[in-house]
């Protein structure tokens, strides 16, 4: 009988994970997007149909932020799709609270939150959070988030949102 004797190390978090037990404000969301899976960690925007319920990944500078989608054990595999949820699912999306979230850039404590609203080439992802603006490529959500802790470029930080106030 062999034993493992060597481990990996486990990742701080998931992308898109509540940090903390403190107040969580989330809002279930539909996925309304036509073919896109939308990852856990990224920011939406409202959609306006299906009730008041769709989201959609954001499309220009202008879009307005519903909040950050948050990672959830809960979820069927046919709801899933190779980098996040399918069309037509539920998403729990973070209106107020703190969540892990990955940084396109890299982060320090205190930088305040941009979202990609246009990606040309990888490491750029619709959706994703940045600490700083990118030509006109970027949700402007400074008034909205703010990030915790450092983290190196695409590393996890902990980033504390307020979508529920924040004025378009």
């Amino acid at each position: 009988m062999s034993v493992q004797t060597t481990y990996a190390a486990a990742a701080v978090a998931l992308e898109g994970q509540l940090f903390g037990d403190g107040p969580h404000d989330v809002r279930t969301m539909i996925n309304q997007e036509a073919s896109a899976e939308v990852p856990f960690g990224h920011g939406v925007k409202f959609e306006g149909s299906t009730e008041d319920l769709g989201a959609l990944l954001p499309t220009a500078e202008t879009s307005v932020i519903a909040g950050i989608v948050a990672h959830s054990h809960a979820y069927a595999d046919d709801e899933l799709g190779t980098t996040g949820v399918l069309p037509g699912a539920t998403l729990n999306v973070l209106r107020k609270g703190k969540i892990w979230v990955a940084v396109e850039d890299g982060c320090a404590p205190g930088d305040r939150l941009w979202i990609r609203a246009v990606g040309a080439v990888a490491p750029e992802a619709i959706g994703q959070c940045n600490n700083a603006d990118d030509s006109t490529d970027m949700v402007d959500c400074t008034n909205a988030g703010v990030f915790l802790t450092t983290a190196a470029a695409g590393g996890l930080a902990v980033l504390d949102v307020d979508f529920t106030n924040r004025p378009t």
